[in-house]
């Protein structure tokens, strides 16, 4: 997001483009716990600016000053691991983008998956994303109305405490399903490739990868430890 954390509209040549819709998004979640409890976990959402927002290329930076002036030109800043609300100080910048007032209307889907999410957590399945099943995660929304199209969102989910978590959404714009190999995986998912969405939030919150099962975390820990002991 920008180094303001308020979601004030951004100005581009001179049209003003709404933001705080992306703002203070939450969701709760009942979660089966592995003592067998239910506790109802908060998930705090973190947009980035690449929901309204695309690569920087070669000619955009030969023509920075020209972006610069008409509000195009968006910086990405480091925020804290553990509290992505807030921004790291002094501001350090993370990469820098280019605004697109295509992925700006699409952002507007954001909010109806968070909504998702929240009515149907067993039914939305997300994949890890390829070099990474640790952390970084893809779901999808089907949009009403528009068969030709879903909104894939890419995210990190990471444990704050034993009742809240944060999720970093990484990017999201709207793909043809019947292309885009992302989208088909998680329209059609094979059965160990995917996992519902609350199981995988519980995985984090227990201190497992995403989509690990507790069989694949104990042998790991057995090897773990028993490498220790060598």
């Amino acid at each position: 997001m920008t180094k303001n954390n308020n979601f004030d509209p951004i100005k581009v040549d001179d049209n003003e483009y709404k933001i705080d819709h992306l703002k203070d998004l939450s969701l709760i979640i009942d979660m089966d716990c592995q003592n067998g409890d239910t506790r109802p976990i908060t998930v705090h959402m973190r947009p980035t600016n690449h929901l309204f927002s695309r690569e920087v290329t070669d000619d955009d930076k030969a023509n920075r000053a020209k972006l610069e002036g008409s509000g195009h030109w968006l910086n990405s800043y480091i925020h804290h691991e553990g509290n992505y609300q807030q921004v790291k100080t002094p501001p350090k910048i993370k990469e820098s983008r280019i605004f697109c007032k295509e992925k700006w209307e699409y952002s507007f889907l954001f909010p109806k998956f968070v909504a998702l999410i929240e009515e149907t957590p067993s039914h939305v399945t997300v994949l890890a994303n390829a070099g990474d099943d640790k952390t970084c995660l893809s779901g999808i929304l089907e949009i009403e109305d528009r068969p030709e199209e879903v909104y894939l969102v890419f995210f990190v989910l990471t444990k704050i405490n034993s009742k809240e978590a944060n999720m970093l959404i990484e990017s999201a714009y709207c793909v043809d399903p019947n292309v885009n190999p992302k989208a088909k995986k998680l329209i059609k998912p094979a059965r160990d490739d995917s996992k519902p969405f609350v199981i995988a939030l519980r995985n984090v919150m227990e201190g497992r990868k995403p989509l690990e099962n507790k069989k694949q975390n104990s042998r790991a820990h057995k090897r773990r430890k028993k490498n220790r002991h060598k």
